[in-house]
């Protein structure tokens, strides 16, 4: 881009599909885990004429990057697109109480309802993950609840402790699960 001329007027964007979990002995990419390691996903962008490094620490999700890529290109934002455009572009962005969902499914039949899968929610600073359709026996599924801000590393699971946050994020998993399935309702 530089040999060419271009890059003085050109966003360069990199990024990848999923983070690693490397440092809990996961390597590949079969693991129902959706660990932090693996929801943090490597997205760096420069902007035509960037000089300094601008680190943004808020939560968001690779929805944001379409929105992102319209705002920085004069494009209308459909009303169906999910994401946001992403802090530092030009826009002011509201995260309190914004809710970043992730899951994984590659073990459930496709084009079909949720029924073998592992969600996760982020807000504010907890994270709730949801395992469910893994084990015949444990139809209810197993949930693990972190609190991101005093235990980035999740190695303290919340859930069952009693902890306010527990009741609101399983309400609202259980609603964005309905959502997603309601396509495939008869």
């Amino acid at each position: 881009l530089e040999a060419d001329g271009i890059l003085d007027n050109s966003y360069v964007i990199l990024t990848s599909d999923h983070g690693e979990l490397f440092e809990r002995g996961i390597r590949g990419h079969v693991t129902m885990t959706l660990f932090e390691g693996l929801l943090h996903v490597p997205l760096l962008i420069s902007k035509p004429g960037q000089q300094n490094r601008e680190d943004v620490f808020a939560h968001t999700s690779s929805v944001d990057v379409l929105p992102t890529l319209l705002h920085l290109t004069g494009q209308p934002i459909a009303d169906w697109c999910e994401g946001q455009v992403l802090p530092s572009f030009g826009v002011d962005v509201v995260e309190n109480g914004r809710s970043i969902y992730g899951m994984e499914a590659k073990s459930n039949p496709k084009q079909a309802p949720l029924t073998k899968a592992t969600l996760a929610l982020v807000k504010d600073q907890f994270k709730l993950i949801h395992y469910f359709g893994y084990r015949p026996d444990d139809p209810e599924g197993t949930y693990e609840l972190f609190d991101l801000e005093n235990d980035p590393e999740e190695l303290e699971n919340l859930i069952n402790s009693g902890h306010p946050a527990e009741a609101a994020l399983k309400a609202e998993m259980a609603e964005k699960l309905a959502e997603v399935n309601r396509p495939f309702q008869r």
